[in-house]
């Protein structure tokens, strides 16, 4: 409930300003004219006392639309001025004197006005032009293409030529502890040696030929022990003469065993194969007085001699044991040498046993048909002790 004075409201609220006019049309129409007042006649007592009845406002026919907003404002300005004219005084304004309210409708939203923003056109960029295709390059190591294959035979791939074909093959001209050499019975420093331990044990056969040996590729398990050091055989080949000469003589053919330890020091076991009952006779030592007969071992290795050069043959079935081709006789020379061929490798120690290992004459000519000279020729021995055990 609210209690309000007429003069206070006039002058205290301006939000009643709009509703003046009305409010003072109607106390001008209760004060009476002069003419009127002239001419009025004498009211009874009984009709002075009663109170003036306050107009009553006509109902509008009109409906009155609902406001679209409630404003709580406007609805106490024009519930003060209903007050103000039904009487004067103080003015009692309750709240049941005020419309219902109306529901609140939400403001709509206005689209935002983004304001104008620049910006900068990025320059179109260019459409890419497809990479040009390069030419393949083929990267090949040097060691599948050398520049001229090396050979046996005597020419510009020759022994003689070895170290102008590759700068890997220098010591093959320059090396001062090369092989093979010459051993001269008469200096040899005789002693007592470590003898060599022989683990081998059979395997099945892979064999080639490379195109200047046949070559019998080793299996894992076969290994050789020598001054407690283990040495692993990675292959044996064939090579007619024998690469070692005895007192200036080469034997008619020999085999090659190489080994090598896991740090890479190598060891190579040459048996000397021989068809002759009477081996050096300048050294005047016989091993045999008669003719020896047909080597089993060495005979399996030619049957199975592929036709193709490069080509690895692996016969179904077929096994070799290495220590067939070794003699009874264990004894042998030992000096330190080189590989036999490209790049020629310093540092390889050489075994050459003492006693040969016999092959019949046929298989000597046999393997003549497929290599007839494929070593190298003897190197200088230099200053190297070569020692013999007893």
């Amino acid at each position: 409930m609210y209690t309000f004075s007429k003069s206070r409201l006039i002058l205290s609220f301006g939000l009643i300003g709009a509703a003046m006019p009305s409010i003072a049309a109607d106390e001008k129409a209760k004060e009476p004219s002069p003419a009127a007042a002239q001419t009025a006649k004498p009211v009874s007592p009984a009709a002075t006392a009663s109170p003036a009845v306050p107009p009553v406002a006509k109902a509008s026919a009109a409906p009155v639309a609902a406001k679209p907003v409630n404003n709580p404002d406007q609805d106490m300005s024009e519930a003060l001025v209903k007050k103000i004219n039904k009487g004067s005084g103080d003015i009692v304004l309750r709240s049941s004197d005020l419309p219902p309210p109306f529901p609140v409708q939400k403001a709509e939203a206005k689209p935002e006005v983004k304001a104008d923003v620049k910006v900068e056109k990025k320059a179109e960029a260019k459409p890419k032009e497809p990479p040009k295709a390069e030419t393949p390059v083929i990267k090949v190591k040097e060691e599948l293409i050398p520049e001229t294959p090396w050979t046996y035979a005597d020419g510009p791939a020759g022994p003689e030529n070895w170290g102008n074909l590759n700068k890997e093959n220098q010591l093959c001209a320059k090396g001062k502890i090369q092989s093979p050499i010459n051993i001269n019975f008469d200096n040899t420093v005789k002693g007592n040696l470590s003898p060599i331990i022989f683990e081998y044990r059979p395997f099945f056969l892979s064999l080639m030929d490379n195109g200047r040996t046949v070559e019998v590729i080793g299996a894992e398990g076969n290994n050789i022990t020598l001054n407690e050091k283990q040495y692993r055989l990675l292959g044996l080949n064939i090579h007619k003469p024998s690469k070692t000469a005895f007192n200036g003589e080469r034997a008619e053919m020999s085999i090659q065993l190489a080994h090598q330890h896991f740090d890479g020091s190598k060891v190579i076991i040459e048996v000397i194969l021989s068809s002759s009952p009477k081996l050096f006779e300048a050294a005047k030592k016989s091993w045999r007085d008669s003719a020896p007969k047909e080597n089993p071992l060495f005979q399996v290795l030619l049957n199975h001699v592929p036709l193709v050069k490069n080509q690895v043959a692996s016969p179904r079935d077929v096994t070799i044991n290495p220590l067939q081709l070794l003699p009874a006789d264990r004894t042998y020379f030992t000096y330190m040498g080189s590989l036999t061929e490209p790049p020629c490798a310093e540092g390889v120690t050489w075994i050459v046993m003492k006693t040969p290992v016999f092959v019949s004459a046929q298989q000597v000519h046999s393997f003549g048909q497929i290599y007839n000279n494929n070593v190298r020729p003897l190197q200088i021995k230099g200053d190297r002790i070569i020692k013999e055990s007893r």
